[in-house]
């Protein structure tokens, strides 16, 4: 029972430490990913022999 109730404890402790995340991801998802892709379709796309991309 001693290692639940550790558990039990230490699980919202570590969410309330981690509350920060959720506006990280929002840029993550909104800014970087979109410009990540943006970036590798322009390269794709300007690439004069497709055979050259691995």
């Amino acid at each position: 029972m001693g290692t639940f109730t550790m558990a039990a404890s230490f699980l919202p402790s570590m969410l309330a430490t981690t509350s920060f995340l959720s506006p990280i991801f929002i840029y993550i998802i909104g800014w970087i990913l979109p410009a990540a892709t943006f970036a590798f379709l322009l390269l794709y796309i300007e690439s004069d022999d497709i055979s050259d991309i691995k």
